[in-house]
């Protein structure tokens, strides 16, 4: 581990002293994040963990994947399926962690529940955790592969981000999603945000629309762009423009990697924020 084992003792005492609790001002959900020193220990075992092989579904929590390599697996044609878990990282109870450390990991009981106390706060996963997302998925590998085996069995594409669940093909039906459900119900998880989608209908997948034209960004991200784009334009200073630009051109960046078509509007961005800065400079 990172940290001097005396250090991690002192954790495991302080128990869930060691988290910040807060709401999210926008969602108002529940953040419970590490502090500093068990942050460290979380960091740690995500790095450790996004190193060990996982099923080609999966594209969180590991190098070189994404949500954008996630959407890029699905196409249009045929009938789609997507779900998810509710309230996921609550829902990921510590004794399905500590199994992991024991009897996948093969540690000894008492690491395992170490491990455990130290990942987990209040019998669960913690939703603002470093490890959180890969160890989720590690909670309930098995789970995750009856679904894919699932999809398999009838010629669909599965993949997994974080509790994101898509499946698609011509057999991706409401039967499907049933049986998908029924398979999520036996682990005492819960499905919601179920949707289906039928032949050549355009789909949302992690933030990104596929269409028949290919991927691209999703109207909300769009009006999202359109709507920043609006607050610069409308600002009344230059120094109040300039404060809105690392807003503007981060959400078109994130618009290129999804559509390259949104290239040209990235580089109009970039230019304007030189040509603002340089009248606030000169202004001085």
């Amino acid at each position: 581990m990172c940290i001097p084992p005396a250090q991690l003792d002192r954790l495991l005492r302080r128990g869930n002293t060691n988290y910040c609790v807060r709401t999210d001002r926008k969602t108002e959900r529940l953040i419970e994040e590490p502090k500093a020193l068990l942050k460290q220990v979380h960091a740690r075992v995500a790095h450790l963990l996004a190193q060990v092989e996982t099923p080609a579904y999966l594209h969180s929590g590991i190098k070189k994947h994404s949500y954008i390599t996630n959407a890029a697996e699905h196409r249009v044609e045929g009938g789609a399926v997507k779900l998810d878990v509710q309230k996921f990282f609550p829902s990921v109870r510590a004794a399905a962690v500590c199994h992991f450390f024991a009897d996948v990991m093969e540690y000894p009981m008492d690491v395992a529940s170490r491990m455990t106390k130290l990942l987990t706060i209040n019998g669960h996963l913690p939703t603002g955790g470093n490890a959180s997302c890969i160890l989720s998925f590690w909670a309930y590998k098995n789970m995750f592969d009856e679904i894919a085996a699932l999809a398999a069995a009838k010629g669909c594409t599965f993949t997994l981000y974080v509790d994101d669940m898509t499946i698609t093909g011509q057999f991706a039906t409401r039967a499907m999603q049933k049986e998908a459900r029924a398979i999520i119900g036996r682990y005492r998880l819960k499905a919601h945000k179920t949707k289906i989608f039928s032949h050549r209908q355009p789909r949302i997948v992690t933030g990104v629309a596929i269409t028949a034209r290919g991927p691209e960004l999703p109207n909300r991200r769009a009006r999202k762009i359109a709507i920043t784009m609006a607050g610069v334009e409308a600002a009344a200073t230059d120094s109040q423009r300039l404060a809105l630009m690392p807003s503007l051109i981060g959400r078109v960046s994130e618009a290129v990697e999804v559509d390259p078509l949104w290239a040209g509007r990235k580089a109009a961005a970039v230019g304007m924020r030189r040509t603002i800065r340089s009248r606030v400079e000169k202004s001085r």
